[in-house]
């Protein structure tokens, strides 16, 4: 009788993800046997298992490893993408602390949805098998839907989480049937076993059907043109601290597999699919930033914002080149600080129920709050790419990946597009200086001190990526994958 060969298993290479996992369950448990007043601490419980986490994934720098019978993987993609996931869910859960309170959805399943999201970022990071992705992004979008509808009081969380529910059941379909018609042409899930077998395929309908219906299940994550329609309302309905981690870690998590699902599966296709990458890119950023400025609420202003951001890093995949991958994981860093920093502050602004988000309620807030007015001027410049902030440093690193490929009208129509964005960023700037407040004067602004501690580290870390950009870049560098 032959034995059977059991693959080896690494569990360093999971350490992330056993401490976030571990951590989930704790708060579950916290959140059954705590009182009321106990559960006061389930957010810092939350950012200590995210802090953990990060610090075991930035160990693995410089690693490479496969295990789990070649399902997954560990090196710098990975890690620098989970660094980005982990910082993503700390910020969360630390303007999640007062919010959660205010807004009655200070349990332990909040916090838990959060990190369980992460675990399924983490795989999706990590894998290297189709199954594994399906896997990963389901483990996401589930906790994502929790997540939406959190707020079960307000009849728009409750909308938010339907639709998004709704239409990530079909764009998960789409992915799944693509993944399905890939593996019916190549006869494996394995990402290397289908580069190799790609070069022998490209003519195949049923490949090229897969390959297609792959890139609109992705192209719906990232909240890429025209599967984009979910966005401004999902992100408009749920909570403030929920749409700042949706617009940050899972959109990371979605780039992290596009692009190496076209690394490491279709790179014999790169010369074909890369015109639609760039006719999505294209798509994305102007209709984000176009109807971003007929926009009066903040949140949705942000929301399409989002959309636009989402066109700036496909131009790095569209680039398909070493630089043009780690410019579009630098940016992923970058935005990760400066969406959770502008969320942040946008809670301070909103109030209790997230009543006050035009761009009216912001009218003489540099007066009533200058600091936070001067936090929250710093993000939209970052977000808008004026120098010297880290939203430049990405944006330029971006672009002049584009440039040296010889794709100058993409980087002229982004850098059209980013001038564009600059109109409706400082809008809101105009408002918070040059406006005075209409009707009764507004109280002052309080800033609840995980609040402020966010800010404070949204906004040097915003400063520090755009005056010192170079050791990270350089990391983002070692993170790239070979086209």
């Amino acid at each position: 009788m032959t034995p059977i060969k059991i693959p080896s298993i690494a569990l360093d290479a999971i350490g992330p993800e056993m401490v976030l996992t571990a951590t989930a369950m704790v708060l579950l448990m916290i959140e059954v046997f705590a009182d009321k007043k106990g559960r006061d601490h389930l957010g810092y419980i939350a950012l200590g298992g995210s802090v953990l986490a990060g610090a075991l994934a930035y160990k693995l720098s410089g690693v490479s490893v496969t295990t789990f019978g070649g399902l997954y993987v560990v090196d710098n993609f990975s890690t620098f993408f989970k660094i980005i996931f982990m910082i993503s869910a700390g910020l969360t859960a630390l303007i999640s602390v007062k919010y959660a309170q205010d807004e009655g959805i200070n349990h332990g399943e909040y916090y838990a949805m959060i990190l369980f999201a992460t675990v399924g970022m983490c795989v999706m990071a990590s894998a290297r098998d189709l199954i594994t992705i399906f896997m990963g992004v389901e483990v996401m979008s589930i906790a994502l839907y929790v997540l939406a509808g959190m707020t079960r009081t307000r009849e728009v969380s409750n909308e938010a989480s339907l639709k998004y529910f709704i239409l990530g059941a079909f764009s998960s379909g789409f992915l799944l049937y693509g993944m399905a018609l890939v593996y019916g042409a190549t006869g494996t899930t394995q990402l290397q076993a289908i580069g190799k077998a790609a070069g022998l395929l490209t003519g195949n309908p049923m490949f090229i059907a897969g390959a297609v219906m792959m890139t609109i299940g992705f192209a719906f994550k990232v909240a890429a043109v025209p599967f984009h329609m979910w966005t401004p309302d999902v992100y408009q309905g749920s909570p403030a601290p929920v749409t700042a981690f949706m617009s940050t870690g899972p959109k990371a998590a979605a780039f992290a597999a596009f692009l190496r699902v076209f690394a490491e599966a279709f790179p014999a296709m790169k010369e074909d699919w890369w015109v639609i990458i760039w006719s999505l890119a294209v798509l994305t950023m102007t209709m984000g930033n176009v109807v971003a400025l007929v926009q009066n609420d903040v949140k949705r202003m942000l929301a399409y914002s989002s959309i636009a951001h989402a066109g700036y890093i496909l131009v790095g995949l569209a680039v398909a080149s070493p630089a043009g991958s780690s410019g579009a994981a630098f940016y992923l860093l970058v935005y990760a600080f400066m969406n959770i920093g502008a969320f942040a502050l946008l809670i301070v602004a909103a109030g209790k129920g997230e009543r006050t988000t035009t761009y009216q309620d912001f009218s003489g807030m540099g007066r009533r709050s200058p600091l936070t007015a001067l936090a929250l001027t710093i993000m939209v410049f970052s977000l808008a790419g004026i120098p010297p902030t880290a939203g430049f440093a990405g944006k330029f690193y971006l672009f002049m990946s584009a440039l040296e490929k010889g794709f100058v009208w993409l980087a002229v129509i982004a850098v059209i597009n980013s001038v564009v964005s600059v109109f409706y960023y400082l809008k809101l700037v105009v408002y918070m200086y040059m406006r005075d407040e209409d009707g009764e004067a507004r109280p002052e602004i309080s800033v609840a001190a995980p609040l402020a501690v966010a800010a404070v580290v949204t906004v040097c870390a915003v400063m520090w990526l755009g005056v010192m950009p170079a050791k990270y870049i350089d990391f983002a560098k070692s993170a790239f994958l070979p086209f």
